[in-house]
């Protein structure tokens, strides 16, 4: 599973070099008349669960059960996050549960597109918007995130790793 992950990320690697003309699904969050416009099942799925992880770290910060245990059910329990400092170890799911001293008052999905997608695993490049700190500490507001999802046998989709890195300025359709 460890060498699928790598193999698909080296993959979506080397199409973020390539020139040529692709037509990923992409969820863009355009609101109108209170509806969402999605573009893919998967996106849509993703989706699902990004902005319940999202409504989690606002909902309690992550210092309740209950949101702790809506963020646990969303990763894979191999689940890795490789933040972007260079050297910076990943992060397990149980270090990113056992942190303390985050809080946020905003976590907003703004979109999710599929980069692709290959049966039970699916690559998404997921941006996200926040208002949050870390021991009081405010940290970037705009995120830009490479994901791997397993769908498991049950059909829900479970994050196995996260590329995360802050964006200089929020998502828009035509980057």
């Amino acid at each position: 599973l460890l060498t699928l992950c790598v193999l698909v990320t080296f993959f979506l690697l080397l199409s973020c070099n390539n020139e040529k003309k692709e037509t990923p699904h992409e969820t863009r969050i355009e609101r109108t008349n209170n509806a969402v416009k999605h573009a893919s099942k998967t996106a849509d799925e993703i989706l699902a669960q990004e902005k319940a992880w999202a409504a989690a770290l606002i909902a309690g910060n992550l210092d309740t059960v209950a949101d702790l245990n809506t963020v646990a059910s969303i990763m894979h329990r191999d689940f890795r996050l490789k933040g972007y400092i260079g050297d910076q170890l990943p992060i397990s799911k149980d270090m990113y549960l056992g942190m303390k001293g985050m809080s946020a008052t905003l976590a907003e999905v703004t979109s999710v597109k599929i980069v692709e997608e290959m049966g039970s695993i699916a690559v998404a490049r997921v941006t996200w918007t926040m208002d949050w700190a870390r021991d009081g500490v405010k940290l970037p507001p705009y995120w830009d995130m490479i994901d791997t999802w397993i769908k498991r046998e049950d059909g829900t989709w479970q994050v196995l790793s996260r590329i995360s890195q802050p964006a200089d300025k929020p998502y828009n359709a035509h980057q």
